[in-house]
């Protein structure tokens, strides 16, 4: 039968056999499921990707029950069996009599708010949680499957084979998903990484470390049950049932995964506490070495799946577009890892009232740290149609300053920000941000990419201020001391989640001591 109308027939209530409201599907990029009442049912595309072949049904058979017995590891309870869907009197009905159009997947449905992605977007865990599962993952894969043919998989020439695979299969998104000069560097950097571990990954395989995982922990297959006895309390679903040199792996590699997707969602210390508390509990501190290079492999096998989500022609269009967004997004994790601090991708904002020095520090960022700086002050006169050192000097407010002209540059060097960033380069947005809803916009934009971000705050005493802005001469700035008072009294205070992201910096009269501030800010963020 033809996929696309067996998922419509699959769409109705009717096709099931107990009682069902409504169907919601959910699609990914090798399979589709159907949520209905207390059960989701799943069934796998009919595609051939290399690295999977789903194109006969009894080969779809197979990892539907593949998927069951290896995902009881982890979720006992979830994974039910293995259901016909079947043509009898004319219809079609999932675990029903007749011909067998298809296999499904049986699960209990889980609720959404469960998994630990919404938990912690919601704010409803925290370390505890994490490092609980740090040990429960520690725990699963010391009495997971193990032996000569697993640890084949395992060895430097499989590592290798998985890691430039991703780059083999993606050739086609450069351009699209990720842009050629991101794409070119992380090859680069993952060729070099896999020859500089290539010793410990043999040495692994060798002492027997490798394990049958589960090959594909992020934090929607992770859900939290508070209420219920261990192992129902945390379980993990939807593990790599396709393709075994996916799932047998180095420990490391399996809990890598879920520090990539930590990081991917800007919680980058609570990364640090999972990693530390499996590496504890696994007893094994020599993996942690093989961790940014797992981390990296990991964020690009999640950037290839996004990118193969972003070209599916029944996927929706808004859909499409946030799979492109996400896969160039966990490219730049992936160059993040495997760069030195001092070119990791990042953004800087460097803010501060008027006169407290910002300009001058980000021009010596862009000199000793490697920044591409957008200056407010320089986009307010190009959009304009003002050369740079032109005045338009205007009361607070007023002229090039009215909030409606505000809210056009910092989107302006907002889009700006986004592209370079998209490039892989490392920017320094120059502007007052005076405005806490500007600071959180620029942060979430950095999470959105899943790069490291850092509100510099420039300070400096009164006259120091007095005296800057009386002397310039020739700049692109047109604030004046009363600009800089006006300003000062309409300041808004930090959140918890700026200030977090905030580093104070003196910028009195030593330029060079106010840039030695903000480079060891920046080494304290590894971005140095």
């Amino acid at each position: 039968m033809d996929f696309s109308r067996l998922v419509a027939l699959l769409s109705s209530p009717d096709a099931y056999p107990h009682p069902v409201d409504a169907v919601e599907l959910h699609q990914t990029h090798i399979s589709a499921v159907f949520l209905a009442g207390p059960y989701a049912y799943k069934i796998k595309k009919p595609l051939d990707l290399g690295f999977l072949d789903f194109t006969t049904l009894e080969r779809r058979a197979h990892f539907c029950r593949e998927e069951v017995r290896l995902n009881r590891r982890l979720a006992p309870t979830v994974y039910l069996g293995v259901v016909p869907v079947a043509l009898g009197g004319g219809r079609l009905r999932v675990d029903g009599e007749g011909d067998v159009a298809e296999w499904a997947v049986w699960m209990r449905r889980l609720p959404d708010e469960a998994t630990l992605r919404h938990l912690l977007a919601r704010g409803d865990a925290g370390e505890d949680v994490l490092v609980r599962f740090g040990r429960r993952l520690a725990a699963f894969h010391a009495g997971a499957e193990a032996g000569e043919h697993v640890s084949a998989c395992a060895g430097w020439p499989v590592v290798a084979r998985n890691a430039r695979e991703n780059f083999e299969q993606t050739a086609n998104q450069v351009g699209e998903a990720v842009s050629a000069a991101v794409w070119d560097r992380v090859r680069t950097l993952t060729e070099r990484r896999l020859a500089d571990s290539r010793a410990l990954i043999e040495d692994r395989a060798r002492r027997g470390l490798a394990r049958d995982t589960h090959g594909d922990l992020h934090l929607d297959h992770v859900y939290v049950f508070p209420d219920r006895e261990p192992p129902d309390d945390l379980v993990a679903v939807d593990c790599i049932e396709f393709n075994e040199r996916f799932r047998y792996a180095d420990p490391v590699a399996d809990a890598s995964f879920l520090v990539m997707d930590l990081i991917f969602t800007g919680r980058r210390g609570l990364a640090r506490l999972f990693a530390n508390a499996y590496f504890e509990a696994a007893r094994d501190a020599g993996g942690a070495d093989l961790l940014p290079l797992y981390v990296a492999y990991r964020a690009a096998v999640r950037a290839k799946v996004e990118g193969m989500k972003s070209r599916e022609a029944e996927v929706p269009p808004r859909e499409r577009r946030e799979a492109r967004q996400r896969a160039g997004a966990h490219w730049l994790l992936a160059l993040g890892q495997l760069e030195e601090p001092a070119a990791r991708p990042c953004l800087v904002l460097v803010g501060g009232l008027p006169g407290t020095g910002k300009s001058t520090l980000a021009r010596g960022l862009a000199e000793a740290a490697g920044f591409q700086v957008i200056s407010s002050d320089e986009v307010r006169k190009e959009l304009a149609g003002l050369a740079p050192t032109e005045s338009a000097a205007a009361d607070f407010g007023a002229g090039l300053y009215t909030a409606a002209w505000n809210d056009r540059v910092y989107a302006e060097c907002l889009r700006r920000a986004e592209e370079a960033l998209s490039q892989g380069r490392r920017v320094a947005v120059d502007a007052s941000f005076r405005e806490e809803g500007r600071r959180r916009a620029f942060l979430g934009a950095a999470r959105r990419w899943a790069v490291p971000a850092v509100l510099l705050l420039c300070r400096a005493d009164g006259e120091t201020v007095r005296r800057r802005l009386s002397s310039r001469i020739g700049d692109a700035s047109d604030a004046t001391w009363e600009v800089h008072r006006r300003a000062a009294a309409v300041w808004e205070e930090a959140g918890a989640e700026v200030r977090a992201a905030s580093r104070d910096i003196a910028s009195g009269d030593d330029p060079g001591a106010a840039l030695g501030c903000a480079l060891s800010a920046l080494s304290s963020v590894d971005l140095l």
